[in-house]
């Protein structure tokens, strides 16, 4: 900041110089709440944090957090939560990164694009939700949220299974995979597999994974701040069931019998409790 200080327009100076002379605040404060401070609109601290290079407020305090940190040789424990940050101030971190992630998903994904993925679940005859490490709780979930609407999910958390009954699939199924980086092998077989022999596939991944989907293809986008040290893909995670949760209840929607399945599958569950 201070190189490129004199490089900036005025309001971008004044931006500038409340962040160097405090830093430690800027990291609790909200986006409204400096613009406030420094005198200018919150659209001037958007433009700003493009500007020098961060792609938003929450990937600035992570910046910030971790240069404070650095300094101070304080442990980072989770994105810009360290080891000396006091409850309140862990608190507020974590909010703050999870309204991040579920605003930022929710401008990724059209309505358009939400409807017809939703559409594509509730024509499907055979469906596999398929996630790894962390997004097989998602997976989990989801896939049990589709069995209360009537949907034929293919359950379970092993991916060489999910793999073998994908082999079986025909071009009236729907695989439905999740993952932020789109790394895992299991991802990129089960993708090239469903490509190759024309499945309808849904791909829910991070803005970062190049897909280019075909005609019986579908990208969702969830969107979380990058960080480099992660104890657990907690935004991640938030903005993958914010996305799974809606297409559930858009589908849901459109069911005129909902209710009744749903509390058909409660009622029977409930027997044995």
């Amino acid at each position: 900041l201070h190189v490129m200080l004199e490089n900036l327009s005025n309001n971008e100076q004044q931006i500038a110089r409340w962040i160097l002379n405090d830093p430690q605040k800027v990291t609790s404060l909200t986006s409204q709440e400096l613009a406030k401070r420094c005198g200018v609109s919150q659209s001037s601290i958007i433009k700003f944090c493009k500007k020098i290079g961060v792609s938003g407020f929450p990937a600035l305090k992570i910046a910030l957090s971790a240069e404070l940190a650095r300094t101070s040789d304080a442990e980072q424990i989770h994105g810009d939560i360290f080891a000396t940050d006091p409850l309140s101030s862990v608190a507020q971190k974590m909010y703050d990164s999870k309204v991040a992630a579920l605003s930022e998903t929710l401008k990724s994904n059209p309505t358009e694009t939400l409807q017809s993925a939703a559409e594509k679940l509730m024509n499907a005859n055979r469906i596999i939700v398929l996630g790894v490490g962390g997004s097989a709780l998602v997976a989990a979930d989801f896939s049990t949220k589709l069995t209360k609407l009537g949907n034929a999910v293919i359950q379970g958390t092993d991916a060489h299974v999910h793999l073998a009954n994908l082999a079986r699939f025909e071009n009236n199924d729907l695989l439905f995979l999740i993952s932020y980086s789109g790394k895992s092998k299991e991802h990129r077989t089960a993708a090239e597999f469903a490509r190759s022999h024309f499945i309808p596939t849904i791909y829910l991944v991070g803005p970062n994974v190049p897909v280019e989907p075909m005609s019986h293809e579908l990208v969702l986008k969830c969107v979380a701040s990058d960080n480099l040290v992660r104890s657990s893909s907690i935004a991640t995670r938030t903005a993958q069931l914010a996305i799974t949760d809606m297409l559930f209840i858009l589908q849901a929607q459109k069911s005129a019998d909902m209710q009744a399945k749903i509390q058909t599958s409660q009622n029977l569950v409930n027997k044995i409790r």
